[in-house]
Formats: C-alpha cells, sequence, structure tokens
C-alpha cells in the first residue's frame, strides 16, 4: 500500500508538471494540442503467483505425495480503450478502460487424499479497470518510442474456481461439479509500457508495447453459483452458510452458527500482475 500511495504521488507531481508546461506554451499553437482514441488487443503471462489454493497429487497409496500448483491470475487477454490528451509534442495524458479475461489455471485438490478417484480444479481471474496514466513521448513524426506510466483501479475484479470429482469406487459411482465466484473489493496497482508508434498519416497510427503491471486484489465475498451431483442441480439443496462467505480481517472462532448466515472466512489476498504484448491502432482527432 505503501509503494500504491509513492506512486499516486509522483504520477500526480509529474501530471501537475506537465499541466503548467501547457500553460506556457503559445495559446496560437493549436497544432500541438490533439486529442486522440486508441484501441488496443494484447495478451500476457503471470509475473506473481499465490501458492495456497492448488495442489498436486502423485503416487499410490503406498508412496504419495502433495505438492503446491503456484496459481497467478495473471494469464489471459486484455482489450482497452483509452482517450488522450497531448499537452505538448512530447507529453500527455491519458484515460483508458480495460478488461482483462483470465486463463483458467489447473490443479488437484487435496480430496484425493481421502479416497477420491479424480478430483481437478481450475481458477482463473477477470477484471475491469480505469487506468489514468502519463505518456511521455520522443516526439518523431514517423516512428515514435513512448514510454507510459499510470494507475490501475480494478473496478470490478472476480475470480472463478470449478471444481470437479469423479469417485467410480463407490457404489452408484458419483460424480460432483461446484463453481464458486469470488468478487467485491477493488484492485489497485500500477502500469508501466515501452513502446514504437508507427504513423501512417497525420490522423491514423499504429501501435506495438510491451507492459507491465502489478495489481493486488482481496475479495470480499464467494459465494457457490452451481453444485450439481451426478448431472442434477443440487444448489438449492445448500444453506446460505454452504453456499457464501464474507472474508473478514477477524472473526469469532467460538461463535455460533447461523446456517441462513454467510460465513466469515479471513482474507486472502490474490495478484494480477502480469507482462503482456499489446497492439492498436491510435486515431487522431
Amino acid at each position: 500500500m505503501k509503494k500504491t500511495l509513492l506512486f499516486i504521488s509522483i504520477l500526480l507531481m509529474a501530471w501537475s508538471a506537465v499541466a503548467q508546461e501547457s500553460q506556457v506554451q503559445d495559446p496560437q499553437k493549436k497544432s500541438r494540442q490533439k486529442l486522440y482514441i486508441q484501441i488496443g488487443l494484447g495478451g500476457g503471462i503471470s509475473t506473481a503467483s499465490s501458492f495456497d489454493m492448488l495442489y498436486k497429487y502423485s503416487g499410490d497409496m503406498a508412496n504419495s505425495t502433495v505438492s503446491v500448483v503456484p496459481v497467478g491470475l495473471g494469464n489471459g487477454f486484455n482489450g482497452s480503450l483509452a482517450v488522450g490528451y497531448w499537452f505538448c509534442k512530447y507529453a500527455a495524458v491519458e484515460l483508458a478502460v480495460s478488461e482483462f479475461l483470465g486463463l483458467p489455471t489447473q490443479g488437484d485438490s487435496v480430496i484425493h487424499l481421502i479416497g477420491a478417484s479424480k478430483a481437478t480444479a481450475k481458477v482463473r481471474g477477470s477484471m475491469l479497470s480505469v487506468i489514468p496514466a502519463i505518456v511521455i513521448s520522443a516526439g518523431l513524426e514517423k516512428i515514435n518510442p513512448y514510454a507510459r506510466f499510470g494507475l490501475q483501479i480494478g473496478v470490478l475484479p472476480y475470480m472463478i474456481s470449478k471444481y470437479t470429482q469423479d469417485n467410480s469406487s463407490t457404489n452408484p459411482p458419483m460424480s460432483k461439479e461446484i463453481y464458486n465466484d469470488y468478487y467485491g473489493g477493488v484492485a489497485l496497482g500500477y502500469t508501466a509500457a515501452g513502446g514504437v508508434s508507427f504513423n501512417f498519416t497525420k490522423l491514423l497510427s499504429f501501435f506495438v508495447e510491451i507492459q507491465f503491471v502489478h495489481s493486488t486484489w482481496s475479495p470480499n465475498h464467494s459465494q457457490i453459483v452451481k453444485y450439481t451431483v451426478n448431472g442434477e442441480d443440487r444448489l438449492s439443496e445448500l444453506t446460505t452458510w454452504q453456499k457464501q462467505a464474507d472474508f473478514v480481517w477477524e472473526k469469532n472462532v467460538n461463535g455460533t452458527i447461523d446456517v441462513n448466515q454467510p460465513r466469515q472466512e479471513l482474507r486472502s489476498t490474490y495478484p494480477f500482475s502480469t507482462v503482456s504484448l499489446n497492439l492498436g491502432l491510435k486515431f487522431r482527432l
């Protein structure tokens, strides 16, 4: 949190400096003050992982092991729409809306250790973000290098876990499927990108960039949204306490259970950090 607050302070000071520089420009030089719209797509890999979500089971009853499967929510694809304003030839401010769609990470469950013939779990995350940023450009006409620094505000982060279990040793055989949604809260972090813009015309350019995002998120709630046994919907048979959870900083371990209320679980933090390759088009207005 301290690093995020420091980055916000630096961002605001830099933004203020750029604004002051623009005020001393000759007001007649309108050609230097340009709006633009930018659309981009990209894909990336995670640069940070959680180690307490998934496991990998191997061996047999005589010699078995369980190991950690790192889960990084930053594996996936992103799309963005941004509006920017060039204060001068070398600096602009930008506001982007970005949607990240994560790819699932698969592991086993420790349910293996109590007799299930096969049990797997998948986890993936997605997030809608708002990103205010500053862009610094070399100011070249045809091939123009640039850098961008911004604050990422994840306004709609969520995570989905899918658990499946198949046990052929029971009579009759049993299969189970559970979907659990994690939601609520705001993800905070920062972004940094470096790229090159290829100017086709005065109004259209193509860009390619490498972007780094560091962001963390702690959900407020979780809820089971699908629960089937042998293909039959059993969600209505679960109590509110079984289906829903509220994540808290502190909980009472000696209290009584109210099955009509969500259970309380201690908070966890999950990383949405990624490094991605992005490309897109920029339209000057």
